[in-house]
Order: C-alpha cells, then sequence, then structure tokens
C-alpha cells in the first residue's frame, strides 16, 4: 500500500465471489496503515483472509465492457454505462469481435452516457480517443481468447481526462468437454 500512494482500495480476492461489491468486499480511499488493517479486519473475518490492495481509480466517467463467446458468432462484444450508471442507463451496444478504434467509438457514441465523456454542465471532457481504444484493445483481446474463456466481464473501466483505466474484472474459463458446469 505504501508503494501505491496516498489512497488505495482493498477487495476480497475469491473465486466464488464474482460481484464483490455486492457483498461488501471493496474498501474505497483508504489513507493510512490503520485504516487498511481495519478494514483487513473486517473483510477477512466476513469473507475470507485473501485480498488483493490497489491504488485507487481517479473519479470519472464508468463504462463496462463485456464478451460472451457464442457458438454461432464467435465473440461478441459489449459496451455499456458501468458502475452505479448501469442503474440510470439502461442501454448497451454490441459488435462482433475484433474492431477498431473507429467503431469502438461509434458504439460508445449511441450511449447516451457518451455525453458525459463530452462533458456537461461544466465538467471537463473525458477521453474518448482513450476509451474507444480501450474497448478496441479489449475486443482484440476477446478474439484471440475465444478459444480459452466463455466470457470476460471489465467494469468498471474509468474514463478520465488523461485516459481509461480498468477497474476490476471477472474472467470465466472455457471448461473441457467432458467437465460439468455449476449453473
Amino acid at each position: 500500500a505504501r508503494e501505491l500512494g496516498s489512497r488505495v482500495v482493498l477487495k476480497i480476492l475469491s473465486g466464488e465471489i464474482t460481484h464483490k461489491s455486492d457483498v461488501g468486499g471493496v474498501v474505497l480511499n483508504l489513507r493510512s496503515e490503520g485504516e487498511l488493517a481495519a478494514a483487513y479486519a473486517s473483510l477477512s473475518a466476513r469473507l475470507g483472509p485473501r485480498v488483493t490492495v490497489q491504488r485507487q481509480a481517479s473519479r470519472g466517467i464508468e463504462l463496462a465492457f463485456g464478451c460472451v463467446m457464442d457458438p454461432d458468432f464467435g465473440p461478441l462484444v459489449m459496451v455499456s454505462p458501468g458502475g452505479t450508471l448501469v442503474e440510470l442507463f439502461d442501454e448497451r451496444q454490441f459488435a462482433r469481435a475484433p474492431f477498431g478504434p473507429r467503431q469502438a467509438e461509434g458504439m460508445i457514441r449511441r450511449l447516451a452516457v457518451s455525453r458525459l465523456i463530452d462533458g456537461v454542465r461544466g465538467e471537463a471532457p473525458r477521453n474518448m480517443k482513450a476509451a474507444a481504444q480501450a474497448l478496441s484493445d479489449f475486443s482484440l483481446a476477446c478474439a484471440s481468447l475465444a478459444s480459452q474463456v466463455r466470457e470476460i466481464d471489465v467494469n468498471p473501466v474509468v474514463v478520465t481526462e488523461a485516459g481509461a483505466t480498468a477497474v476490476d474484472a471477472l474472467i470465466v474459463p472455457r471448461v473441457a468437454a467432458n467437465e460439468e458446469v455449476d449453473a
């Protein structure tokens, strides 16, 4: 935590917990060793001892990237508002992977949340080009991993004036034909 800077985030690290925030598995804005120790004591008592410490991301507009491996169409990539914005904007854009930054920007611009990225009510615009490049790069990764994963969710991707940063991700591996999958 000392190496990461003045503010860090503590997250539960468990293969059993897919949505950390839903179970109180994320503690934000930890600024001291005492706060970090208290947060760890609470998380480990409730959810287990394995955690990760990450640098606190800058505030920005949150997007979500997703990918599923469709048996007929191959990797399908989704972009939507991310984080808490999902509940405000119930919208998504889909495209077959891979695709370039121009198509990625078009997908993002078809979302109402793009107006927030462009800057509204005195807010500075965020880096749309970085968001589009991140989505394009994500589509390339999905296409290259199509034989190894079933789905990938990256949420949130925080878009700031400086760039776009993936804050959390879930990768569901493809299972062998002879393995059972819990539903």
